[in-house]
């Protein structure tokens, strides 16, 4: 008969998805079942315990996020300068459209005011209006 070694998993936390997941420590990567990332067992371990740790005493904590705040306000930024530029494109666009519509509409205008006039001056010439 074959020794067969138990082995004990332990939770982890995919690197790249996040997903929990059971890992064997004694292997050094593993590949995740959801998003099937290989990874560092001993990195998504360490990610497991920072995640769910238990803080029983701590005098002083400093977080810092300026970073990220930073780039979250500098994303949403750069989201507010493209809407811009985009909004501003569309309005130069449509002015364009609405010049060569009247451009247009008072060409015809003028070309058949015209007409109508030559007509009037022949039939007055012709005697047909009195």
């Amino acid at each position: 008969m074959e020794d067969k070694k138990e082995v004990k998993l332990v939770p982890a936390i995919c690197t790249q998805c996040g997903a929990t997941l059971e890992v064997d420590p004694s292997q050094e990567t593993a590949v995740c079942k959801f998003c099937n990332t290989t990874f560092i067992i001993e990195k998504a371990i360490n990610n497991y315990n920072v995640k769910y740790a238990n803080i029983e005493h701590a005098d002083n904590v400093n977080i810092d996020m300026a970073g990220t705040v930073k780039e979250v306000l500098d994303f949403a930024g750069k989201q507010i300068d493209e809407s811009r530029a985009e909004r501003k494109e569309r309005r130069k666009i449509e002015a364009e459209n609405e010049r060569q519509f009247i451009s247009t509409f008072f060409k015809y205008f003028f070309i058949f005011a015209g007409v109508m006039i030559v007509f009037w001056i022949i039939a007055n010439l012709l005697g047909l209006f009195g």
